[in-house]
């Protein structure tokens, strides 16, 4: 019997965008603040060592911005559950008959250690801005948990696939 497929995309909330523009205007602040002041450069001009530093780490550091504000999260249940976080590469697939339980959650940066992809007692959070999410028990491995849209969804998505859900 075929189930229907269960995708959603979550997108970064307010705090990680707001965080990524800060980030990318501090970059850029800095910047102006190095390109301004030559004249102080005058005892002792930049090396080309010291420039290059300076133009990868701001380079890095627009690019992180950049990332916080683009970041979207895809979960997808069909053959296995699989959370994705794009630009940041984090990909986890986990069977659904490897699932002992799924329940639905509320997360917070408080009790998810953070915004973003973290490690938590037993597990793995991954939260883009608060609100529903699920966490899933998986046999031999470490929890996951993360937000969803439709939590309801997610979960029913995997019962109907030999996920245990109680």
């Amino acid at each position: 019997m075929s189930h229907p497929v269960h995708e959603e995309t979550v997108r970064s909330g307010r705090t990680m965008t707001i965080i990524g523009w800060a980030v990318i205007a501090t970059a850029v602040g800095i910047a102006a603040l190095v390109l301004a002041a030559p004249a102080g450069w005058q005892d002792q001009p930049p090396t080309a060592s010291d420039v290059g530093v300076l133009v990868v780490t701001l380079g890095l550091t627009v690019a992180l911005g950049i990332g916080s504000v683009l970041v979207r999260m895809t979960v997808r249940v069909d053959e296995v559950l699989e959370v994705r976080v794009r630009p940041w590469w984090y990909r986890r697939r986990i069977a659904p008959v490897q699932i002992t339980a799924a329940e639905v959650v509320h997360m917070t940066g408080g009790n998810s250690g953070g915004l973003g992809i973290r490690l938590v007692p037993g597990g793995t959070a991954v939260l883009l801005d608060g609100g529903p999410g699920v966490q899933v028990t998986i046999r031999g491995a470490r929890s996951l948990r993360f937000r969803c849209n439709e939590p309801d969804a997610v979960v029913e998505a995997l019962r109907a696939r030999g996920a245990s859900t109680d």
